[in-house]
């Protein structure tokens, strides 16, 4: 059977390509979208930044509740905060911080070439955006090597999870959240029209493309049926220069199975942008590391808390979010204050890589002293941020 199944597999890799380009819809029907023009970085950060991440989907908190009792998909486990007396449970990737056992996530990355297609004033402009740089600088960036921070050595997920749960685990600290060596699918082609993107250009000739998030979420669960994966495999759709009406996201839903009846599937779509051409705030794996960290930590996106403001608090600009969930990136990377945040640098084999800052859930449950390691409340630059949140009144 398991043969069959790998040999089924290796033939719908090989099908993918056109299955996409069926599923794209068709190619033109007569729009005409001309080529945006970012007239200058400050434009080019606008655009991006308007962006930002987007909550997306998500399933009732009894539907994975009862998906961790079955152990239906990979480990996770349950707990809860308090605050004002009012009762937030939560779920998180990974076994009982006190249980010292490690976790070992399969990670499938699944590259999307994006075609555009009869873009320009005559509908004569089109561009290709080849994930292979994104996944190439992916796969070999700090969410999955190894490297040094501030609680110890390790991948950023691992040792930003530990840090959260410093004072929580096993006496030993050995518990842990590993991310595997991805496996790295062939690309798969997608195209897009006037219909469902817009293409854009800087002001010396560099391409970007956009395209619909319906679009892209349509397009991922279709190939995510195709696949079927294993249950505990988490997929992770990759673009290179392209975002979907957000840098990126992460999902939850219930995913028709073959055989009948539906599992829950999670995912997450990231957007990679060279470095060389953006601000360091959008660059190379940024995304991706906000995206990892919000699935770690709540990867059925139903992890609900107090609804809080973008910090710091002495920040003028600070607003209420309007957002109730336990997102680890937003707080600092998604809102009115995101230049208070810089990214953090790590530099691998010569590459620099740049790291988003992210809180940890003692900032969302409100502990004075955070329990975190060194009483902090964000990561990997423990002293971001002072203070647990302020909510929304």
């Amino acid at each position: 059977m398991k043969l069959l199944r790998a040999i089924v597999s290796a033939a719908l890799c090989l099908l993918l390509p056109a299955l996409a380009l069926a599923l794209a819809g068709p190619m033109h029907s007569g729009k005409i979208k001309p080529v945006v023009r970012l007239a200058d970085s400050q434009a080019q950060e606008r655009h991006f930044r308007s962006m930002g991440y987007k909550v997306r989907g998500g399933v009732d908190k009894s539907r994975s509740d009862r998906d961790e009792r079955e152990a239906r998909s990979f480990p996770h486990f349950s707990s809860s905060f308090t605050v004002a007396g009012q009762t937030y449970p939560y779920t998180m990737v990974g076994y009982q911080p006190r249980s010292g056992r490690a976790t070992r996530m399969r990670t499938v990355i699944i590259p999307l070439r994006m075609n555009f297609n009869l873009f320009g004033d005559n509908g004569d402009v089109s561009q290709t955006f080849d994930p292979a740089a994104a996944v190439t600088n992916i796969v070999s960036s700090p969410l999955y090597k190894p490297a040094l921070y501030a609680n110890g050595y390790g991948q950023f997920v691992d040792q930003m999870q530990r840090a959260t749960f410093w004072n929580k685990m096993d006496p030993g600290r050995n518990w842990h959240v590993y991310m595997e060596a991805p496996k790295v699918l062939p690309p798969i082609d997608i195209y897009v029209t006037p219909e469902t993107g817009v293409l854009y250009t800087d002001s010396v000739g560099n391409f970007f493309g956009d395209v619909l998030i319906d679009f892209m979420d349509s397009q991922a669960q279709t190939i995510l049926q195709l696949l079927d994966l294993d249950a505990d495999v988490l997929p992770i759709f990759v673009t290179g220069e392209v975002t979907a009406e957000a840098l990126g996201y992460h999902t939850a839903f219930e995913l028709p199975l073959n055989h009948s009846g539906t599992r829950l599937q999670t995912y997450i779509y990231t957007s990679w942008l060279d470095p060389a051409l953006v601000s360091p705030l959008f660059a190379d794996v940024s995304t991706f590391n906000h995206e990892l960290s919000e699935w770690t930590n709540d990867p059925f996106v139903n992890n609900i808390v107090p609804t809080w403001a973008y910090p710091p608090a002495s920040d003028p600009s600070s607003i209420c979010s309007g957002n109730p969930f336990l997102e680890t990136g937003d707080p600092q990377g998604n809102g009115p204050t995101y230049n208070d945040f810089p990214t953090a640098t790590i530099t691998l084999a010569g590459v620099t890589y740049h790291l988003q800052q992210l809180v940890m859930l003692p900032w969302f449950a409100d502990e004075v002293p955070s329990s975190a390691f060194a009483g902090a409340y964000s990561f990997p630059v423990l002293g971001s941020i002072t203070q647990p949140a302020v909510y929304c009144q």
